[in-house]
């Protein structure tokens, strides 16, 4: 994680730009992080449920919602609010990983699509 805040470090901030974010968006930082677990979770279910042999596909899905449900959280609890609020939220988990969202949105959109693609294949089956 380091060797990745070295080669995309994020934009400089003040520290009072930092704690402001941090109060406001630490509750919804861990609600992600357990979204992020239950998508996990919820995606082996649903591989379970279906009865999905030994495929590739799986790791998609477990990836995939590994990834997307506590984005789908953020925006649930940022959008509604504005895109100004969606924007803060990122800028605060730029701050909190060090690392550039020039490097994080690829690979989060990445995986994202990678899950949808997964799950579509393995439900089509």
């Amino acid at each position: 994680m380091r060797a990745l805040a070295r080669a995309f470090p994020a934009r400089p901030a003040q520290l009072a730009e930092y704690y402001s974010l941090r109060r406001r968006y630490r509750r919804l930082e861990v609600w992600s992080q357990l979204a992020a677990v239950a998508g996990l979770v919820g995606s082996i279910w649903i591989v379970i449920v279906l009865g999905v042999g030994n495929t590739p596909w799986i790791i998609g899905v477990g990836l995939g919602w590994l990834v997307l449900t506590p984005i789908l959280v953020i925006a649930l609890f940022t959008l509604p609010r504005g895109v100004e609020r969606w924007r803060h939220f990122w800028r605060f988990y730029e701050l909190t990983c060090h690392i550039s969202l020039r490097f994080l949105a690829p690979v989060y959109a990445a995986f994202c699509v990678v899950g949808i693609v997964s799950t579509a294949v393995l439900l089509l089956r």
